[in-house]
């Protein structure tokens, strides 16, 4: 039976891989959509697409007015609609129109999910998967690419796949399907202790002045480095040398930089890299803006996973 892998993250790329061993798929097509077109992009796609019996990378840059971009992912991506009718469809970015729009050309197909990051547990955030968009804006662009909505992806999950125990998802428990945690011998056994900062695109979720905040309040802090996000465009000015990831995602990457010391997560926003990894470090401190009106949200989920929170 023809199954299709939707990717459009490095980690739903790392992630999917775990997916596709547990559900015993050996045969899949692959289309890989990205605006980054990072090196980690790259290093993921080329490992699944050496799997895949069919693969496509389609990388189109940002435009400002982003239906456009969102227009250009679907004519880009128009011979997957006529290629082959998908019995199973496994993809992680359920409020993508240009994806759902592919998912809704499958008619009865089976959808399995996984997580796409903190999207998938946060039920405050405006960024989550809990909150269906009523903008005009939104729905004339779901209507134009002829995608679904969020509850109605929802209702067409078959299996949903997580690491998050314990914490509300996008589908009902009885769907929810739990993969093993990232292990590690214990930091206890540890002599040494190596501190990584985790990028993320402050741009998009920082004003200049909390940004500007963040690097005053790290200017006096040592890291072992800097793991940079594959959105990040400009790097916080801080006193630590950017880690080579030689394209791996953050997770894989620290564990193998590390070796026998113990971690220290240190970020300006709580990411899907320390909640993933947290279990396994000695320590993990989210640094947050006191007013932001994402703070409170941001601060109960870091505390709830046992993090320290800074507030500045």
């Amino acid at each position: 039976m023809n199954k299709l892998l939707i990717i459009r993250t490095p980690f739903q790329a790392w992630l999917a891989e775990r997916v596709l061993i547990e559900e015993k798929v050996d045969s899949f097509d692959l289309v890989y959509f990205t605006q980054n077109n990072s090196i980690e992009d790259n290093y993921y796609y080329q490992k699944l697409a050496l799997k895949a019996k069919r693969s496509e990378y389609i990388f189109v840059l940002s435009h400002r007015i982003n239906v456009l971009s969102l227009i250009f992912f679907k004519l880009r991506s128009r011979s997957w609609y006529n290629y082959s009718q998908y019995h199973t469809i496994f993809c992680a970015s359920i409020d993508a129109f240009y994806i759902t729009s592919l998912i809704r050309s499958n008619h009865n197909c089976r959808l399995i999910t996984f997580d796409d990051g903190t999207s998938n547990i946060d039920t405050k955030s405006s960024y989550s998967y809990f909150k269906e968009s009523r903008s005009i804006r939104d729905v004339f662009y779901r209507f134009l690419l002829n995608g679904l909505s969020l509850t109605q992806v929802k209702t067409l999950i078959d299996k949903h796949y997580t690491m998050y125990d314990g914490y509300e998802n996008i589908v009902d428990s009885s769907k929810i399907f739990f993969l093993d945690k990232l292990k590690r011998s214990s930091y206890e056994e540890k002599s040494t202790t190596k501190t990584y900062f985790i990028g993320a695109p402050f741009e998009e979720i920082r004003s200049d002045k909390e940004i500007k905040r963040l690097e005053k309040y790290l200017e006096d802090w040592n890291f072992s480095a800097y793991v940079t996000h594959p959105r990040e465009k400009k790097l916080l000015r801080i006193r630590a040398e950017t880690l080579d990831k030689k394209g791996q995602i953050a997770e894989e990457a620290i564990l193998e930089n590390a070796k026998d010391a113990s971690i220290i997560l240190i970020g300006g926003n709580l990411s899907s890299v320390m909640l993933n990894i947290g279990h396994i470090c000695k320590e993990v401190i989210v640094i947050i803006p006191e007013r932001s009106k994402i703070t409170k949200n941001i601060a109960r989920m870091s505390i709830d996973f046992g993090f320290t929170v800074i507030f500045i």
